[in-house]
């Protein structure tokens, strides 16, 4: 398991990605074609922060902070751990790349992303 990146909301895209390029050096990169606007700022050579526009969707309640990502390779074992906590979760599939997500959240509504490698 390893980090993968943070999900910022904001109802000021441009101005929170701007300052981002700006102070911490990073760069505007690929990002898939998602239902909401947002931006992929990549570090060295991944996308470490994604800044997203701030809706108003059920069950998005978690703050500018919307959500922090992993990264593993055992899609199963997570499952198998969530469903034997009765944890709910959103499994979801990246567009064009595959890769499978699987989104949950634990206590005061901090929003859990694990990211794994697509399917064959």
């Amino acid at each position: 398991m390893k980090l993968d990146h943070i999900n910022i909301h904001t109802d000021n895209l441009e101005g929170v990605k701007d300052a981002l390029v700006r102070l911490l050096c990073l760069e505007v990169g690929y990002r898939p074609q998602f239902k909401d606007p947002g931006y992929w700022l990549y570090g060295e050579d991944y996308p470490i922060i994604h800044v997203t526009e701030m809706n108003s969707s059920p069950g998005e309640t978690t703050g500018a902070l919307n959500h922090v990502a992993f990264r593993d390779d055992d899609y199963d074992g997570l499952v198998s751990r969530l469903d034997q906590d009765e944890i709910e979760y959103d499994p979801r599939v990246v567009p064009a790349s595959g890769v499978r997500q699987i989104f949950f959240k634990i206590n005061h509504d901090v929003m859990i992303e694990v990211d794994f490698d697509p399917v064959g």
